[in-house]
């Protein structure tokens, strides 16, 4: 297990001169980040190149943002996101800097995270070394750097030529530094070098970003491109078959056709990077030919997240929670509602949950939004309670938020704040996310249990179902997706598999909701199989706060 370092906050000061005395003894920039206040150390000498306020700044990401290349920016946000709310501990980047004559600077910028003893990120701590605005060679392999290929793509484009531009990625080479060490590391570059020379001929070979390398084709060929990148591939085979197979690691790639009266050297940049980056999204160790469909769909997710960020740091606007009506079987009547997150902006408008949720997650901001989200339903639910005694609250949890934060913590002191009674609040989460069950996992569901809040396992039937599961989670409900109950009504096998399994969950304690239930044929045929609760589109559609009370809760108030 990783060891986190510690740090006491009064000591902050005093860590900043220690940085500035030992600034002094090299020719890099010594920097301290606080995540949490936003403010910004750097030695003092930066000042003499860059044009920064002072040393010592607030509204770090402000100040920053002029400085660092406009395209180089948004990288860095991500990164620094990462860090601050999904528990990275390392940053590691080569971006740009415009020095006080405007000129561009390469820069790399390595840190930690310092934190405290709460677990919680504070201080990036680091180092920025100027790379140069005229790099050529790689220092490792030999290679021509990216420098070099810049300056060899601009003589294409004067010619007007078309080509192929294979890029290729070592995958996972931080484990490979972080298992066999960074001397290794350095001889699997280099082993990767003297393949693709082998393979280019005449071809000009590029090492770039740290374990890249590029290969500039004259032919308008995706497939020469790619026949190449497994030329590598088995060269690296019998390399590593040679000797002993003494480590192990993979390579992918990305192929981009261009002309280069069209493209120009960032745009190309750009399709490359992507297109590597897609290949080890598809699983590693592969080849992704670039299309211009894909790479707009991955520009558009770009932006949502922007917009996301910006409504998460602009009191969470254009997010709304919309509810559901949970419907008692027993009784028929309304007990309770869903909780169901949606967001909406000028330019796109609504967006669909399928859309918008993965990115709040691969970006981080499902753990502020969540939080957002389970205070305002634990309220809004209170409300509603005042007219429907122990109207019960699902809200929904991302792994995301167990995992990677203290949610728990999060959880119980908005209880306590609010006032709600804990047995009429239900979290629920999907079945598909237990595939990286672990100690967060099961210290939320024991917090939870001690403390009468009740659980659900949503989707149940639709991922990896195990009846191990149910042994160790203690869930309160099971809640059957409509993708799995809908069968049932043409499926005699599916219609006696439902009603095993809510006959099983009754008989270990376990509650049943079915989800998704639209028709009266529907509701008829279910219905028999005795579930405890019904849930879906028959009874209402997820509506705002106040058409939900119109359409539920106003008739109870009159009562």
């Amino acid at each position: 297990m990783e060891k986190k370092a510690s740090f006491n906050l009064a000591g902050k000061e005093e860590f900043e001169y220690i940085m500035e005395v030992f600034g002094r003894c090299t020719d890099d920039y010594l920097f301290l980040l606080d995540l949490d206040e936003d403010e910004y150390s750097i030695s003092q000498r930066a000042l003499e190149k860059f044009d920064l306020p002072s040393a010592h700044f607030s509204n770090a990401g402000k100040v920053l943002e002029q400085v660092i290349y406009p395209e180089d920016f948004p990288a860095l946000s991500e990164d620094l996101d990462r860090l601050k709310y999904m528990g990275g501990t390392e940053h590691d980047m080569e971006y740009r800097w415009m020095d006080r004559e405007g000129r561009l600077v390469w820069i790399s910028c390595r840190g930690v995270v310092i934190q405290d003893t709460r677990e919680m990120s504070r201080m990036l701590v680091g180092r920025i070394t100027e790379i140069g605005s005229k790099r050529k060679a790689d220092d490792v392999t030999g290679l021509f750097a990216e420098r070099q290929f810049q300056l060899d793509y601009k003589k294409i484009r004067k010619k007007g030529r078309r080509g192929t531009l294979l890029r290729i990625g070592v995958d996972n080479f931080k484990e490979v530094n972080e298992r066999y060490g960074i001397e290794v590391g350095d001889g699997v570059l280099k082993m990767i070098a003297q393949c693709m020379e082998q393979v280019s001929g005449t071809e000009r070979c590029y090492k770039v970003n740290g374990d890249e390398f590029l290969v500039l084709l004259m032919e308008d060929d995706v497939q020469e491109a790619r026949k190449k990148y497994h030329q590598v591939r088995i060269l690296i085979e019998e390399q590593r078959r040679e000797q002993g197979y003494r480590n192990f690691y993979t390579i992918s790639s990305g192929v981009v056709g261009f002309s280069s009266e069209e493209l120009d050297f960032e745009d190309l940049s750009n399709y490359s990077e992507f297109a590597l980056g897609m290949a080890k999204k598809n699983g590693k160790n592969c080849s992704y030919i670039f299309r211009e469909e894909d790479y707009k769909a991955y520009m558009k997710s770009l932006d949502i997240q922007e917009k996301l960020r910006y409504a998460v740091n602009h009191g969470f606007e254009g997010f709304e929670v919309f509810y559901q009506p949970i419907i008692s079987v027993k009784t028929e009547q309304i007990v309770g509602a869903e909780a169901l997150l949606r967001f909406s902006c000028g330019e796109y408008g609504m967006l669909s949950p399928g859309i918008f949720i993965p990115i709040l997650e691969e970006s981080g901001l499902i753990i502020p939004v969540g939080e957002w989200v389970y205070q305002t339903a634990m309220r809004q639910g209170m409300e509603w309670q005042e007219m429907i005694p122990n109207f019960r609250i699902n809200i929904n949890l991302s792994f995301i938020q167990i995992c990677k934060s203290d949610v728990v913590s999060g959880i119980m002191a908005a209880i306590r704040e609010l006032g709600i009674n804990p047995g009429t609040v239900l979290f629920e989460f999907t079945e598909s996310g237990m595939i990286s069950y672990d100690d967060s996992v099961q210290r939320l569901l024991d917090v939870l249990n001690e403390n009468q809040v009740k659980i659900a396992l949503d989707d149940f039937g639709t991922g990896y179902s195990s009846l191990a599961y149910l042994k160790n989670l203690r869930v309160n409900l099971l809640k059957l997706d409509r993708s799995f109950t809908s069968k049932a009504v043409s499926s005699d096998f599916d219609y006696k598999l439902i009603g095993h399994i809510v006959d099983m969950a009754h008989s270990i304690g376990m509650g049943v909701c079915f989800e998704g239930i639209e028709t009266e044929e529907e509701l008829t045929k279910l219905r028999m199989l005795s579930p405890d609760y019904i849930q879906g589109f028959y009874y209402g559609k997820p509506v705002d706060r106040q058409k939900f009370y119109e359409q539920n809760i106003r008739s109870f108030s009159n009562a």
